[in-house]
């Protein structure tokens, strides 16, 4: 079910969210050389690395940044479980597995199954900040809550 208040207040928050999100989608795409397909693969990895089912409470942006990537508890997931959620084709997420493995960003363990790295971490902290940005933007436009 959609808010109330965000059908209300529709074209004053659809206009800000496209815009933040339009800034936040072109340094996505300059970070991942225009290949939006290994973004998405990267995410779906990220989200399972760092699931909210298992952020320590308490957590905070500092916190987070200072947490090695092997001491937070992830999902497992692998090739066929990223083709099934995203809707990439399994042949497509596992060459782009194959780019993120050679970047360093998501490494594979004995059974197959993946997750971000610290390099991917420090790499991508430009696109982090992206992120707060426009995390940042939509809080104000929704009134700070």
């Amino acid at each position: 079910m959609i808010d109330e208040e965000l059908l209300r207040d529709f074209g004053r928050i659809w206009p800000k969210h496209v815009a933040s999100l339009t800034q936040f989608l072109i340094e996505c795409r300059k970070h991942f050389d225009g290949d939006v397909d290994l973004f998405i693969v990267l995410c779906v990895i990220g989200d399972r690395t760092f699931s909210e089912r298992h952020v320590p409470e308490g957590m905070d942006f500092n916190i987070w940044n200072a947490t090695p990537v092997a001491d937070v508890r992830s999902e497992e997931i692998n090739i066929q479980s990223i083709s099934d959620f995203s809707g990439i084709p399994r042949e497509t997420v596992r060459r782009k597995l194959a780019a993120l493995v050679e970047r360093e960003w998501v490494i594979r363990d004995e059974r197959g199954f993946i997750t971000a790295t610290d390099k991917a971490k420090h790499d991508l902290a430009p696109l982090t900040s992206s992120s707060l940005t426009y995390l940042a933007r939509m809080k104000a436009v929704l009134g700070g809550s």
